[in-house]
This record gives C-alpha cells, structure tokens and sequence, in this order.
C-alpha cells in the first residue's frame, strides 16, 4: 500500500468555484476534476489503517464496517466544510473500467455492503481475492459550491462472501416445462478450467427465453420450494428482447430474458467473473437421439435400468432422482441396451463421485463410475457426455 501523507490543500482567494448539488456528485471523475491546491491547511491529513493494508475477507468479517483510513482534519477556513467522502475503485487488472463509489464515513470506515458491491459490480459472487487500485476523494464545501479534494491512493484487496454454490440451473422455454418448479431439473455443466463458467447445450427456440437460477435462492417451507425471483440471473442488454446477438450482457436481478439467435442447437455458456453470455452453435444440427438414457449397475446391478426422463425439449437433457443404499459402480446407456453407454476413464472408478468433483465429461465404453451412498439428482446430456451428481440434502 501506498504511504497516504498527503495534506490537504485547499485555495480559498480566487476559487475556481463549480456548482454542485446537494450530494456534491458532480466530481466523481477525478481524471477530468481534480484540481491543483493552493494552500496548505495544516494538521489536515488522511493515514491508512492497518487493517487497510490487509487482505479483506467479507466472509470471516464479524464486523457491519471495516476502517480503511483515519482523517485528521486540521483546521478548515470560516464557512468551508468537508462532505462526500468516498473512494474511487476500479480492479488493477482492468484498468479500462470505469471507478465505481464507495461510500466512506468521516472516521474512515466502509460498510461490508459496500465493499461487497464493489466486487459484484466488476467480479460476480466467487469468493476469489480480487486487488482494486483506489483513490480517496472528498469536496470542500461553501454554501453551494464545491471543490474536489484528492486524499491519497492505495491498494485494496477484497475476497466476497460465497453467497452461491455450485449448482446453476436453467430456466426457461428449452424445457419441457417452463414452471420455476422444475428448474431443478437442467442443471448447467462447470467448466473444469474456471469455477466461474457454465454451460447447457440443446435445441433453443430463438421465440422463447431463458434465465439462469442458482439454488442458493431456494428453499423449502412447509414442504413447498420457495424460490427467490430476484437472484435469477437475465439479460443485461438496453433491448434484451430484441436483441439476438451471440454474445451478451449477464446480470442478476434483471426482469429480462436471454434469447437464443436462432431455431438450433447451441451451447449456451455463462461467465460469472465476466457476468457476460456467449452462444455457440453446434456443428452437428442433427445429433443422434435416443428413446431414453438410463443408469444402470447400482448395487452391483448389471442387468436393470434405471429411466432417466427428457427434461428439455430436443430430448438430449436427462434427469432422475436415486437412492443409493451402499458406495456401488455404474454407468449410462441409451435404450437399454449396450450399443452405446457411457463411462468415465481407462479403469473402473476412475471418477468417483464426491462433493467437489460432481460432474465430468463422458465418452462411450469408458469404465465405470464409483458413486457413494446417497440420494442424488443425477443428470446427463446425450450431446456433449456431460454427467452430474447433485447431492440432496
């Protein structure tokens, strides 16, 4: 962190004054409006805290506020009052982006919302560190005008609270049935690479709409899933409902829809970190389909299929729910037969399926899948091989 041992200047003969209104938000650009002092005020200083200079971890803060920085303010000249002050964040690794406020108290103190919107605002909700470069700002007020004070600048690094699991779910006319209630059933595929990336892939109708939900944001009351529709994930593009483009804007809380380009079949790709969604088109418009995909092997069971049923549309998306009595080995095959089943690695239990490592990408006459006891909600897509297994608590 940069030493803050600034003192604060001030011109008071001959201001080159700027109306501002009662928030004083008309310099929050400090590119276009700083402005060079004139005269020192003495005793007028801002120092960063300790804990300033310390990863911040939202999710192991007990406190509402953390104090960044002490302000001592020296004596301000007749009639002249410090308002607004607030910092200017904007991550270090994207130095394009625009400075986003947060709002800091006289006593240098920043509430955890508001260091958590300022990571969301960039980032999504991983609970990854992120470094942002900050600059402390303040106006010096007379009566109705204002000047920009520029404090000092520093580094901040912020890791979020993890507000949401790993299971995001689409919602939205590529399933059979649109209802919230059975979002639960099209569960989207992590990217091995990068936590923050999920994925669907189907047959899309470009006059349908889609959202993305993370089952965070359900909950169970008197027996009934209660679902909170703010937290769905929607378009965050100006026209969302006309715009069909292959890449997009993602935002949480949006009342708008994602719609597919076209009538085919793509894979639908989310980025959490980027908050932005692509749209891939598959090369095969015609992949093979298959009456039904069953599991097949529990219980050292290798002649009795379990159905999976077709949650979307186009029929390539399955799903079922199944108990396991005791860790036991299996596999996938379409039609109940094995012309064509699926398996993971090049020895049987290769993949064994736990809390951390719950979906993995299939091929045709793997070996078979090690699976602990449990009940789960296990899903497939016959297209990409894609297999998940959600525990359910």
């Amino acid at each position: 962190m940069k030493k803050l041992s600034l003192y604060l200047m001030l011109a008071i003969a001959g201001w080159s004054l700027t109306a501002c209104d009662e928030s004083h938000d008309d310099y929050v650009q400090p590119v276009v409006y700083e402005q060079e002092p004139a005269l020192v005020i003495e005793g007028f200083k801002a120092t960063p805290t300790t804990a300033a200079s310390q990863p911040i971890n939202l999710g192991t803060m007990t406190e509402d506020a953390i104090q960044l920085f002490t302000l001592e303010k020296g004596n301000l000249p007749a009639g002249v009052t410090l308002d607004n002050i607030r910092l200017e964040a904007w991550p270090s690794d994207k130095t394009e982006s625009v400075a986003t406020k947060v709002v800091a108290s006289e006593d240098g103190k920043v509430t955890k919302d508001e260091l958590a919107k300022l990571v969301y605002t960039f980032y999504g909700k991983k609970a990854k560190e992120r470094t942002f470069t900050a600059k402390l700002f303040a106006n010096a007020v007379k009566g109705t005008e204002a000047m920009l004070i520029t404090l000092g600048d520093f580094t901040l690094r912020i890791t979020p609270e993890e507000v949401e699991n790993p299971y995001y779910y689409l919602y939205g006319n590529v399933l059979l049935k649109a209802a919230a209630d059975e979002a639960y059933k099209a569960v989207m595929t992590p990217d091995p690479t990068n936590d923050a990336v999920f994925s669907f892939t189907s047959k899309f109708v470009s006059s349908g709409d889609i959202k993305v939900w993370n089952s965070k944001y359900w909950a169970e009351e008197k027996g009934k899933q209660v679902k909170d529709f703010s937290k769905l994930y929607g378009s965050g593009e100006e026209k969302p409902t006309s715009y069909k483009g292959t890449t997009g804007k993602l935002k949480q809380g949006s009342t708008s829809s994602i719609f597919s380009p076209t009538k085919e079949y793509y894979t639908f790709t989310i980025d959490l970190e980027a908050l932005t969604y692509t749209w891939v088109k598959l090369e095969d418009q015609n992949p093979a389909t298959y009456n039904v995909i069953s599991l097949i092997g529990i219980g050292g069971d290798w002649s009795t299929d379990i159905d999976m049923a077709a949650v979307d549309k186009a029929k390539h998306n399955w799903f079922v729910q199944v108990t396991i009595a005791a860790d036991t080995q299996l596999k996938f095959r379409a039609d109940n037969a094995w012309t064509t089943d699926w398996g993971y690695g090049d020895a049987d239990a290769d993949w064994t399926v736990s809390e951390d490592v719950w979906a993995k990408t299939l091929e045709n006459g793997k070996k078979n899948i090690a699976v602990p006891a449990g009940t789960y909600n296990v899903y497939f897509c016959d297209i990409t091989g894609a297999a998940h297994f959600v525990p359910v608590e």
